[in-house]
């Protein structure tokens, strides 16, 4: 029996090309099965992505069908190339992250286990008094190596999410952020690569100091990167608040010197309804109390123009912006919000480029009108699962088809020289994207109706 275990621990603590082979690529299965778990733990705690077992499940078996197939087929480095690309749409596909948030999720976990690997193989090397080359082939070195890199990973999640930290990581950030925080991520990535590789590759000539100091500055770099990278989020957030809190001061200076208005003419507005009274004149009175409430229903509409209410900045913008405009050209908008935005089923980026878009169409057709009206509501349908975006417009031109208005380029407007038909090509464009979305258009003798319909996923 003792013979059985010194000739085991005579195999997992000499260089054993074999064992080693055996361990970690014919039977490896458990190793890659914790290392995309303690991966995807340490990215989605950082970058607050929630998913669920069925994602995980998915993203697991995915990863793990994929290391078998791209190692199978291709050699290194070629197959880390590939895997590399096929982990970031992975992410993508899975977690419904955008493509630069699917990137930053991929380096964090490989980047931390990469400067892991590096420090722990250094301190290892000086317990077995070996070079990296021999070393690498010791059962047990490999092992406690990867063991160690996996716990230290999990207990870094574990702070991270007890301490409740993480990136405030914006889907809707500007273009030009968008490019520079990816730029900045790739030359991160390919900084840390190569820094990697030549300390791997000088492991055995470079002082343990020098070693030391390369990490730290690897290190340092790493967090100052995501350190910019939460401030250009904060930065966007903050500017898109502000933005939003210079509508909703429009508003509420619109609002009060209605109020003010109607506070000064309430005494009139007494005595004109004690008039059409006391001459009994009931006809008038119900005139009268129409036109009063018309002037209710456009402060009903300033009031629905409030951030707690239509509860996202980029669609409070849009909208304020557009009721503004509308306002400008003399027509009446009103806007109706029953549904928390936060819950939408839809993409913020996507449903303010649909709504945007026509809206812009509805003032287009309302503007050349006599009665200049749009009614906007978004709401919950009671009665199927789903969510609804309704657009109502007076128009003029009666004879608009139905059958054609997603065709590019076509338009019922006069050629002026200016692209016209592009808008709901491009609003067609973006729910062909999506399976639980749909646009059914309608028309009236009074109103041109748009509404998009956002299925539960």
């Amino acid at each position: 029996m003792l013979e059985i275990l010194r000739t085991v621990w005579m195999s997992l603590t000499t260089p054993n090309d074999g064992l080693t082979a055996i361990l970690f690529n014919k039977f490896g299965i458990p190793f890659i099965f914790i290392e995309i778990t303690v991966g995807m733990l340490l990215f989605t705690a950082i970058l607050d992505i929630k998913y669920t077992k069925n994602q995980y499940f998915v993203y697991l078996m995915a990863l793990f069908v994929s290391t078998c197939i791209i190692n199978a087929l291709l050699d290194k480095p070629y197959s880390s190339y590939i895997f590399m690309i096929v982990y970031a749409l992975v992410i993508h596909f899975v977690f419904k992250a955008s493509i630069l948030k699917s990137i930053i999720a991929e380096i964090i976990p490989v980047a931390f286990s990469a400067a892991l690997e590096v420090l722990l193989a250094k301190l290892y090397l000086l317990f077995f008094n070996a070079s990296y080359e021999v070393a690498f082939n010791i059962p047990i070195f490999r092992i406690s190596i990867t063991l160690t890199i996996y716990l230290v990973t999990f207990i870094i999640y574990v702070l991270i999410k007890r301490l409740k930290y993480s990136i405030i990581f914006s889907e809707n950030l500007s273009k030009h952020n968008k490019i520079v925080i990816l730029i900045n991520s790739l030359v991160g990535f390919l900084t840390v690569g190569t820094q990697i590789y030549l300390i791997c590759f000088y492991n055995n000539t470079l002082p343990f100091r020098i070693i030391i100091l390369s990490l730290f500055t690897f290190i340092t770099y790493f967090f100052v990167s995501i350190f910019s990278l939460l401030n250009t989020t904060k930065l966007e957030i903050t500017s898109r608040n502000l933005e939003q809190e210079k509508y909703y001061n429009t508003t509420l200076k619109v609002l009060f010197d209605d109020i003010r208005t109607f506070r000064h003419d309430f005494g009139n507005i007494v005595q004109s309804i004690g008039g059409y009274i006391n001459n009994n004149d009931i006809d008038g009175l119900k005139q009268y109390y129409k036109q009063l409430q018309m002037d209710c229903e456009d402060i009903k509409s300033l009031e629905m123009l409030n951030p707690a209410t239509i509860n996202d900045p980029a669609i409070y913008s849009l909208l304020t912006a557009k009721y503004y405009k509308a306002t400008d050209l003399g027509i009446e908008m009103k806007i109706h919000v029953s549904l928390s935005l936060e819950n939408l089923n839809m993409k913020i980026y996507e449903f303010t480029r649909v709504i945007g878009i026509l809206l812009d169409n509805a003032i287009e057709a309302c503007e050349r009108c006599e009665d200049k009206i749009i009614n906007l509501e978004i709401r919950r349908d009671e009665k199927s699962p789903r969510q609804l975006l309704l657009i109502q417009n007076t128009y003029c031109d009666k004879n608009i088809n139905l059958d054609r208005i997603r065709e590019k380029g076509y338009t019922s407007k006069k050629d002026d020289g200016n692209p016209h038909g592009l808008g709901l090509w491009e609003v067609n464009k973006i729910l062909n994207k999506s399976k639980n979305l749909n646009l059914f258009t309608t028309k009236d003798s009074i109103f041109f109706t748009q509404q998009l319909e956002i299925y539960d996923k």
